[in-house]
């Protein structure tokens, strides 16, 4: 089976670790793995909330643009009440685009520290165990 370089770091931060061998500890190992997957996941998360953010908050802006073209050449006075309310919910989108990505990046920040502070935890009890000599 492959290593990848996640594990293949795990593997020399146990080695080298006072205390903590991979060979004599498999639990806090598995568990300091788990976390490290868990961090890489939240990383996962955030870049794809800013990429749904980014693609939305685009068309929010275009919708924007076409709003004020679209009234600046309307002829009448229901065209251009149509196309105000078009320019009002682009506006409108782009800023609850804003809070729906500050909300979501507060959250996934909130979750990243909670499991880093896991895997300090878990590499603290690893460390106080007693090595079997």
């Amino acid at each position: 089976m492959k290593m990848n370089n996640l594990e293949k770091e795990l593997t020399e931060l146990l080695k080298n670790e006072s205390g903590l061998e991979a060979s004599k500890d498999e639990t806090a190992r598995k568990e300091m793995y788990q976390m490290k997957l868990f961090f890489e996941r939240f990383v996962k998360n955030i870049r794809r909330a800013r990429l749904v953010f980014w693609i939305f908050f685009l068309l929010s802006l275009g919708m924007m643009v076409g709003g004020y073209i679209g009234l600046r050449s309307a002829g009448n006075t229901r065209g251009m009440i149509s196309w105000a309310i078009f320019l009002m919910i682009g506006f409108n989108s782009t800023i609850l685009m804003k809070l729906w990505y500050w909300v979501v990046d507060a959250k996934l920040n909130v979750q990243k520290e909670v499991k880093q502070l896991q895997l300090q935890i878990a590499e603290l009890a690893g460390k106080e165990q007693p090595s079997e000599n």
